[in-house]
C-alpha cells in the first residue's frame, strides 16, 4: 500500500494547526496520548522504515553485482589484446548505469535505481549477444 502525506493505514490522520479555536499553543500530555491511542498501528512508521532499509539494500547489492560483472567483462576484453569494439562500449555503458542505480538506491530513489539497474543488465545481456 503506498501512502502519502500523513495518511496512515487507510485512514486519514487529523491534525489541528496550533492556536486554531482557542486551543493552546502547546498540546497537553493528555491530548498527546489520545493522539497516539487514535492512530491504527503504532509499528507502522518501523515497520515501513524497515522495508525501505531492506529495499535499498537489495536494489544497492543487485546494481552493485551487475557492476562488477560488467567491470570484470571489460578487464578481460582489455586484457585479451582484442581491439575495443561496440560490445566493449556497451558494457561501459552498462557499469554507469548500474553505478548510477547503486548510487539511486543509496539516496532512496528505489524505483529510479530499479530502472537504471534492469537498464545495465539488458545492456550488458545485449553487449554479450554481439560477435
Amino acid at each position: 500500500m503506498t501512502t502519502h502525506g500523513r495518511e496512515r493505514g487507510g485512514e486519514q490522520v487529523q491534525t489541528k494547526l496550533r492556536g486554531d479555536e482557542g486551543d493552546p499553543a502547546r498540546p497537553g500530555m493528555d491530548e498527546l496520548r489520545a493522539s497516539f491511542a487514535g492512530q491504527s498501528d503504532p509499528g507502522f512508521a518501523r515497520q515501513r522504515s524497515q522495508q525501505a532499509r531492506s529495499a535499498r539494500g537489495g536494489l544497492m547489492g543487485a546494481g552493485a553485482l551487475v557492476a562488477l560483472v560488467c567491470l570484470v567483462v571489460i578487464v578481460v576484453h582489455l586484457k585479451s589484446g582484442t581491439q575495443v569494439g561496440v560490445g566493449t562500449v556497451i558494457y561501459g555503458l552498462s557499469l554507469a548505469s548500474a553505478g548510477l542505480g547503486v548510487e539511486a538506491a543509496r539516496r532512496g530513489r528505489t524505483r529510479l535505481a530499479m530502472m537504471a539497474i534492469i537498464l545495465a543488465a539488458a545492456g550488458a545481456s545485449l553487449a554479450d549477444a554481439m560477435p
